[in-house]
Formats: structure tokens, sequence, C-alpha cells
């Protein structure tokens, strides 16, 4: 975790060195933090369904981003992670990442030492921390999977680029808004509220409202 400051450089809370990882997001799906995950649920936490697909594509699984995750299973993570810390986790506000990313020192001429994109990421996501850290600390701001975050009007959009976006036509306000197209291929009915089957490009960080311990630090 790093810290998050607001515009006038107070400290507001910690946010995620790095994108949400699947040993992380599986913890939640595949209820591995239960002794016995086949025991009715505890505590009004709603979980995501298992995949019906290879969800990582085959791309790479321990230490690398969870993707096509909707903007739901990112909520649910939050929720999971809160009822379990006792602290108040979120997504960032699209005012907190685009000062983050205004702040990151990424620019059009360095961008290749920061970020997994386009030109440099081969048509996959690659694993978590394998560029530079940014100014801020933080990992793949820009690159690798769009991150979740909250409108002021309490919608949610996915701020950054991605593996398959060149970073260097991006700006720092660029957002990507929902559309159905993003789960066209899920052959289920109703379709999956939890799983992105067309947006391989959708992942999230997490921030955290409270002061952690140093064993809670662990979710970066």
């Amino acid at each position: 975790m790093v810290p998050l400051l607001g515009p006038d450089g107070s400290p507001i809370g910690l946010i995620s060195r790095n994108e949400v990882s699947w040993d992380l997001y599986d913890t939640l799906v595949y209820r591995l933090d239960q002794d016995d995950p086949a025991a009715p649920e505890d505590g009004g936490i709603t979980r995501p369904t298992k995949p019906y697909l290879m969800a990582d594509r085959g791309w790479g699984h321990a230490g690398y981003p969870a993707l096509s995750v909707s903007h739901h299973g990112a909520e649910s993570f939050c929720q999971w992670l809160s009822a379990r810390t006792g602290k108040h986790w979120r997504l960032p506000t699209v005012t907190e990442w685009t000062h983050l990313c205004e702040t990151s020192g990424i620019t059009k001429r360095n961008v290749d030492d920061y970020a997994w994109h386009k030109p440099t990421a081969k048509r996959k996501t690659q694993k978590i921390g394998t560029r530079k850290p940014d100014a801020n600390g933080l990992n793949d701001l820009q690159g690798n999977v769009a991150e979740w975050c909250t409108t002021p009007e309490g919608t949610w959009v996915l701020m950054g680029a991605a593996f398959r976006d060149d970073a260097t036509d991006q700006s720092c306000s660029t957002a990507k808004t929902p559309v159905p197209e993003w789960n066209d291929t899920d052959p289920q009915i109703p379709k999956s509220i939890w799983w992105l089957s067309d947006a391989p490009f959708a992942g999230f960080r997490v921030v955290c409202d409270a002061p952690m311990t140093t064993e809670e630090k662990k979710i970066d």
C-alpha cells in the first residue's frame, strides 16, 4: 500500500501499490479464506460466481492482474475485504485516479519504462510489477489492465490504458464507459454480472480509508 493524498497534499487513505491479482481475487471467488469452502456463506457477503471459462485466458495467473472483472465483482471484493479486515475498502474515485495519473511522472517519452501497453505487451497482460513503479510508487497505473473507478454520479468507468491500448494516445482523463458489447459472447442467460467475456482489459485496484496494520499492508 502507498499513501493516497488529497489535492492539498494531506493523506486521505492508502491505495494498493498493484492492481488486484488473481492470487487475491481467487480467494474471494473460490472461498479460499474459509476452512470449508462448501459451507454456507457467513456475514452476508455476495461472492462472484466461478467463471465458466478460463478467466485468465491462459496469459498467466499467479502474480498477474485479475481481468474481465465487472464493476460488480470489483465492488464485491471491496465489501469482502472490508468484512475481513474491519477497515473500509473501496474503489478509487475518478478524481483520485486522475490526480495519481497526473502526478505519476509518466510521459509519452518514458511510458515504455512504466507501462505494458500495445507496443510492448504482446497482446496480453504481463506479470504485475515488472515495469518501473511511477513517482507515486504505483505499478501499472497505465497499461496491463484498465482500472474501475467511481464517478461523482455513483456510476463506474475504467480509467487508464490497458495492454491493448497505446498509452501515448491516452490522457489522464480518458475513461472507458461500460457497454453491453463487453459481454457479447457470454452464452449464459441471463448474462453474467460478474465476468465480462469481451473485456479482458477490465481490472481494478483498491483504496483503504483507514490506517492498516503491517500484516494488512500485504494487500500489495
